[in-house]
């Protein structure tokens, strides 16, 4: 049977970029890289007790690791020094604790764990591991810094071995805790806007928890191992002991909480560009052929500046079925949705008739009256229309002009070929409508739908709204 989940990372945003971990009881070989979740955990010879497996895995140490301590504990586990990591921030941070994994060979039995603000000790508490991860569970507010001290050894004669610590802990909801979950996703094919996809649920937990929901903490939808999508805290309400409503948005979103300064560009790389405005915010998955452009970016949201680099270079940017921003063509490879996967009721919506496209293009010169102005110097703005008109035009046809006058990265030289671009988007006409179980079908997807006269609907899917349960149903919109 299928199974839909929310993982919950309920750590502390920014918490991991932030820290900066010092000891001075680490091996030489140590890198105290304790922020990457990958970190490799290989099985080394290390004269350790009952640490060398005899079945050809073990090999004599070859690379740094995150953090072994450099004494072994004694008979009775303890340290005749216990090890310590201390781990500083810039900012402060609110946390329901830390998730301690230690190598899968070797964990700690006892640890200590001291929260600060300043100088003021804002928690001291004790922590018994039983497995090498283990979730020290301890409120804290506003702290800026930890100390961790290793005080035992599962085993004698073991080195204190630390991988990873998450800010935090990840928790898994499943169907018998979630209530009235719905995922919004949907996308603009040619970018004339970068809209955000969402998710809002509400959560009945079995457990008595006093969950700290903080702005941005990321959960995860997955059916079975298929990743639905990641989203970010955006607000919630608690209506209950136990009953919690959630309202998450995409990468997307996140970004139009940013600003963007702006700036004035020449034969700019559109991959160099939008990971300038990124920042590194998000992982992005460039699918598409690079290209240059000139013009500005007025200051704004990230999320506008990244829309009008898009545009510009004809992309489409969704977020769903990845923990990235995926930047690409939409697809011309067709997948047809059989008619047992699709419920009864598919529709066929057609707009308008387009009689022609106007597409603005900006050149922009220095020039001491202008009236734009980037980072202290004033810009004179040329404009030339570039227009498309529809050869079908009859004279019952009401005129219906499309214009898009504010894209500042469209230059003279990609005028006409945007024009174009717009148009050929603008007279795919009809708007394909089915609710479907879902299976992995995704934002730019090229789909046939079926419907109940006999003709099926070809078109990218510009929109997803699931119902989420173990079999999750969603209706969706293919542009044809």
């Amino acid at each position: 049977m299928s199974k839909t989940t929310i993982a919950y990372k309920d750590v502390a945003p920014g918490a991991a970029d932030d820290a900066l971990y010092t000891s001075g009881w680490e091996t030489t070989f140590s890198t105290l890289g304790l922020s990457n979740e990958s970190n490799a955990d290989p099985a080394y010879i290390t004269g350790e007790l009952n640490e060398f497996g005899l079945n050809g895995t073990f090999s004599t140490r070859s690379g740094a690791v995150p953090f072994w301590s450099d004494q072994l504990s004694e008979a009775d586990c303890s340290f005749i020094t216990p090890p310590e990591i201390t781990v500083e921030f810039d900012e402060q941070y609110t946390s329901v604790g830390l998730t301690l994994v230690f190598s899968k060979y070797s964990w700690c039995s006892e640890v200590n764990i001291k929260w600060y603000q300043g100088g003021t000790l804002k928690a001291d508490k004790d922590f018994f591991p039983d497995s090498n991860l283990y979730f020290c569970q301890q409120n804290v507010e506003s702290y800026n810094k930890i100390i961790i001290t290793f005080r035992k050894t599962a085993l004698p004669y073991k080195r204190a071995k630390l991988q990873y610590i998450m800010f935090g802990v990840n928790r898994t909801f499943d169907m018998t805790e979630i209530r009235s979950a719905r995922i919004t996703n949907q996308t603009n094919l040619i970018s004339v806007e970068a809209p955000v996809s969402t998710l809002d649920w509400t959560l009945n937990s079995k457990e008595n928890i006093d969950y700290i929901f903080q702005l941005k903490q990321p959960m995860e939808v997955r059916k079975d191992d298929s990743l639905v999508g990641v989203y970010y805290i955006d607000e919630h309400t608690r209506s209950g002991e136990r009953l919690y409503s959630i309202r998450c948005k995409d990468a997307i979103g996140v970004l139009n909480d940013s600003t963007f300064a702006g700036g004035v560009y020449t034969n700019k790389s559109a991959k160099t560009l939008i990971s300038e405005i990124v920042n590194g915010a998000f992982q992005i998955d460039f699918a598409k052929n690079d290209a240059t452009l000139t013009g500005i970016i007025l200051p704004c949201s990230k999320r506008d500046a990244l829309q009008q680099v898009l545009f510009a270079w004809g992309a489409c940017v969704t977020t769903d079925g990845a923990d990235k921003l995926a930047i690409f063509d939409a697809s011309t490879s067709k997948t047809i949705i059989s008619r047992n996967k699709t419920y009864t009721g598919a529709s066929i919506e057609t707009s308008a008739i387009v009689t022609e496209i106007r597409v603005t293009a900006h050149s922009y010169a220095a020039a001491s009256d202008g009236d734009i102005e980037i980072n202290g110097t004033k810009y004179k703005d040329t404009q030339t229309v570039y227009t498309v008109k529809n050869p079908n035009v009859t004279t019952s046809d009401k005129e219906n002009i499309i214009e898009v006058t504010d894209a500042t990265l469209v230059s003279n030289s990609i005028g006409q070929a945007t024009a174009q671009r717009v148009y050929d988007y603008y007279s795919k006409r009809k708007t394909g409508k089915a609710k479907i179980v879902w299976e992995g079908t995704l934002l730019g997807d090229m789909v046939e739908l079926p419907n109940s006269w006999g003709e099926g609907t070809s078109g990218n899917v510009e929109k997803l709204e699931m119902i989420l349960s173990n079999t999750i149903a969603a209706n969706v919109e293919v542009k044809s």
